[in-house]
């Protein structure tokens, strides 16, 4: 009896100790399986893919208005830079027909302020006259190109009183003379220069204003 008594002591005794220990054994993985969920990284954040579909939406919508916006803009600076080039060119023929206007007012000068006055046939006065053709010959054959469009129709009106649609300046706008013109002649051309001088420095500003917008 005591040997019976001994061997079932021992057998509810294991039997406690064999629930006790799974019990400390699932209490052991519950607390790993915690702590590995709080290390682990959340898998949406390193998976993008793993995003919601509209907030994905959302970034491309933004990424591919921003690259249009970019496009606009270098659009815009592109047709600013075709602008710029073509009133560039535009101002850089007006300045040389400026100048030699210039010379040939120069000439007239020359010729109109001399005291005593020239005789007509002055070879000194003929080779101002020969002098003032040259230019004038050489200037009629420059072309002065128009403005980009958008200059232009602001300044037409301007623009018609001093080149013609060749590109090339009215000859009424730089009167011809011979060697042999008189005092008279030299005096009506040279105001005429005068005008012609005055119109192309406005047309010049009015351009340039046209450009930036003033």
């Amino acid at each position: 009896m005591e040997v019976q008594t001994s061997n079932g002591a021992n057998t509810a005794y294991l039997s406690v100790q064999q629930t006790t220990s799974q019990k400390q054994a699932q209490q052991s993985q519950q607390t790993q399986t915690a702590e590995t969920q709080q290390n682990t990284p959340d898998s949406m954040a390193l998976n993008p893919a793993a995003q919601p579909a509209d907030q994905v939406k959302l970034s491309s919508s933004v990424t591919v208005k921003n690259l249009d916006t970019v496009k606009a803009i270098e659009q815009m600076h592109t047709r600013m830079n075709q602008l710029v080039k073509g009133t560039r060119e535009t101002n850089e023929a007006l300045n040389k027909a400026a100048e030699q206007v210039n010379f040939m007012q120069g000439n007239l000068t020359s010729i109109i302020k001399n005291f005593p006055p020239f005789p007509i046939d002055s070879k000194e006065r003929q080779e101002l006259l020969m002098s003032y053709t040259s230019i004038r010959q050489e200037m009629m054959k420059m072309t002065i190109p128009q403005p980009p469009p958008p200059m232009y129709e602001q300044v037409k009106h301007e623009w018609d009183k001093t080149v013609g649609q060749n590109g090339q300046m009215l000859s009424s706008a730089v009167p011809a003379l011979e060697t042999t013109s008189s005092d008279t002649q030299v005096n009506e051309a040279a105001a005429q220069l005068e005008n012609a001088s005055a119109g192309l420095a406005n047309l010049s500003s009015s351009v340039t204003k046209a450009l930036i917008g003033g």
